[in-house]
């Protein structure tokens, strides 16, 4: 199938059990067994929520949601931090932020390296923003992304938090040559994308 086709075509439908999964392959052993073994018990549960990006009747990828806080501590910016505490009227570092945190997010291997996941990531955004403005109060998206991921993440405005700086002081190719998904945690405040 054609990227460019998929792109102009594609939509989400929220995971159940009429999906065929068994052609999804992506890069990851792991994501690969999240969608075909735990993603729908964990979305019967209530504890996230898996989108399909389906073209045709095509899997081409999928994203799953969740709930999520950040530490104002965390957060890099001073400007946005003090500004959330005048809002707050607030001192505290330890107080949370509403968020909403992607946990998943994968292309299949036939499809990636081709754009597709940053299509699929900018308009989960826009629709996480369309949230914050008419449904509920948040202002960041978090990920907790494989270093493998790290730069995909960081190229769309991500930031990680501050607790991964000492593992950030080892080059990054290093770390995805030791252990391609050891874990990074990043956010992103929905206000870059006004």
């Amino acid at each position: 199938m054609d990227i460019e086709y998929i792109k102009e075509n594609y939509r989400f439908e929220t995971l159940g059990t009429k999906h065929d999964l068994s052609e999804f392959k992506c890069a990851s052993d792991d994501l690969n067994d999240f969608l075909k073994n735990d993603a729908l018990s964990q979305q019967n549960s209530k504890l996230n929520i898996t989108k399909l990006v389906m073209c045709d009747d095509l899997v081409v990828a999928y994203v799953s949601l969740l709930t999520d806080t950040i530490l104002l501590k965390d957060i890099r910016d001073e400007d946005i931090k003090q500004d959330i505490k005048d809002q707050l009227s607030l001192n505290s570092k330890k107080r949370k932020l509403p968020a909403i945190k992607i946990g998943r997010l994968a292309v299949d291997e036939k499809y990636s390296g081709k754009g597709l996941g940053s299509e699929i990531l900018m308009s989960v955004l826009f629709n996480i923003k369309n949230i914050a403005e008419n449904s509920v109060g948040l202002r960041f998206v978090t990920v907790e992304g494989y270093a493998t991921a790290y730069n995909f993440y960081a190229n769309h405005n991500f930031i990680n938090l501050k607790k991964d700086d000492e593992k950030l002081k080892e080059k990054l190719d290093i770390i995805i040559e030791r252990n391609p998904e050891e874990t990074f945690y990043l956010y992103l405040d929905l206000r870059v994308l006004e």
